[in-house]
């Protein structure tokens, strides 16, 4: 059997401000693409989370790269300069973005080896920025929501059947929060995946007889036993940057049938190291409702 080989891609954007003579600020962005070193990352996702978060560590790293990473107040840098990390991974042929967010704080450990380690968040830089939304006079969710995207500098994906129309809607404070506020309207859920604001049916319907989903097997990515629960299943699959929050899938296991089904992804969590055994995507998934 053939194995196919790992990849992993890391990205880091600095945006750096720089005060010129006229004392007009300047933002310079540099891009740093690693390729080819060791990379550990443990990254969890959940539909309706404001933030989501990751821990990515990459090896033996240049010495004057782990000084250019290195970030220990990251409140007084992200006023400064903000480091946008974003983590590539599968397989050779077919990778995807795993992860898009901004470094919190990054840290070397001690020699031989020395791993730098990142924190991240998504949403982290704009919810230091305070910013205030009040559209009134009878406004649509979809247009409310649209602004939100727009102000985040976010894509903007409406995956939500209903768009009802209400009031008001207002809100004050850290701009990633705005989120919260959307999901306030009632029938909708909104939250942040990488670079995308997505809106999606607070319960979701089960998808069509038409529709293509992912089939998961021991012949086809299913990795161990299913693990039934009080929402529906959790289980581990090979590796698959594709896989994202709202989805649904399809479970098929021969060694616990009962939990066979066509589920929901409301969590997920990436884990791998390109040298080591750990290589995959746990999967918390829930029953829709009928």
């Amino acid at each position: 059997m053939e194995i196919t080989k790992r990849a992993i891609k890391v990205e880091v954007e600095v945006s750096q401000q720089t005060t010129e003579q006229n004392g007009q600020r300047t933002v310079i962005h540099t891009m740093d693409a690693l390729e080819g070193l060791n990379v550990r990352f443990n990254i969890t996702k959940r539909r309706g989370c404001v933030m989501n978060k990751a821990e990515i560590a990459i090896c033996n790293l240049k010495t004057d790269t782990v000084n250019y990473l290195t970030t220990i107040n990251a409140l007084k840098l992200d006023q400064e300069n903000r480091k946008v990390i974003r983590l590539f991974g599968g397989y050779e042929g077919k990778t995807g973005l795993l992860f898009e967010g901004d470094i919190i704080r990054a840290l070397p450990s001690a020699p031989p080896d020395i791993w730098i380690t990142a924190n991240c968040l998504s949403g982290y830089h704009n919810n230091m920025k305070v910013g205030s939304f009040a559209l009134q006079g009878g406004v649509y969710a979809k247009d409310v929501c649209a602004e939100v995207a727009k102000q985040l500098e976010l894509d903007f994906y409406w995956k939500a059947t209903q768009n009802k129309k209400i009031d008001q809607f207002i809100y004050q404070g850290g701009l990633t929060g705005a989120i919260e506020g959307l999901n306030q309207i009632g029938g909708i859920v909104a939250y942040q995946e990488d670079s995308t604001l997505i809106v999606e049916d607070l319960e979701p319907a089960p998808p069509t007889a038409e529709e293509i989903i992912p089939t998961y097997s021991l012949r086809s990515g299913l990795i161990g036993l299913p693990e039934p629960d009080l929402f529906g299943v959790k289980f581990k699959v090979l590796l698959d940057p594709t896989l994202k929050c709202g989805q649904a899938v399809r479970l098929e296991s021969e060694q616990i049938p009962v939990a066979n089904g066509i589920y929901y992804i409301y969590s997920l969590t990436h884990r791998g190291e390109l040298r080591a055994d750990p290589y995959y995507t746990e999967l918390c998934c829930k029953n829709f409702k009928v």
